[in-house]
């Protein structure tokens, strides 16, 4: 079930780039949100990672967030995957690896936490270099 307007409103005050991009009466079905995180591969600096959240089975199912931008070709993060098809958008982008941390949102089931959790994600980054997925 998608995200009910009233808790995408809460998330949306703690992080005012969080857009509703499928909205239908009191649901959201897919969102964009710009996060700062790290360039990655040792290096801290911060850039705006503009994220693709399709929330359709949300909570039930963690969503993948696609990277919209920075291109591919620039990014450094290891925990982006190399792109795969966004449904939604019907065309191939990177996306960011959930892993673990995706079991532990799970248990809330509130956007917030997912945002939150995402925020963590693009500021650290596991060792090695970037996976195909």
């Amino acid at each position: 079930m998608p995200v009910h307007i009233e808790q995408f409103n809460e998330t949306k005050e703690v992080f005012p780039t969080l857009k509703a991009v499928a909205q239908k009466d009191d649901f959201v079905f897919a969102a964009t949100v710009v996060l700062d995180g790290i360039v990655g591969q040792g290096n801290k600096t911060k850039i705006p990672y503009h994220l693709f959240i399709d929330l359709m089975n949300f909570p039930n199912i963690m969503p993948d967030c696609f990277v919209l931008s920075p291109a591919d070709a620039d990014i450094k993060h290891v925990n982006v995957f190399y792109p795969k098809l966004c449904p939604k958008l019907n065309k191939e982008l990177p996306f960011f690896c959930i892993g673990n941390i995706g079991q532990a949102l799970q248990k809330y089931r509130h956007l917030m936490a997912f945002v939150q959790g995402m925020v963590r994600i693009v500021n650290t980054e596991t060792r090695g270099p970037r996976s195909p997925h």
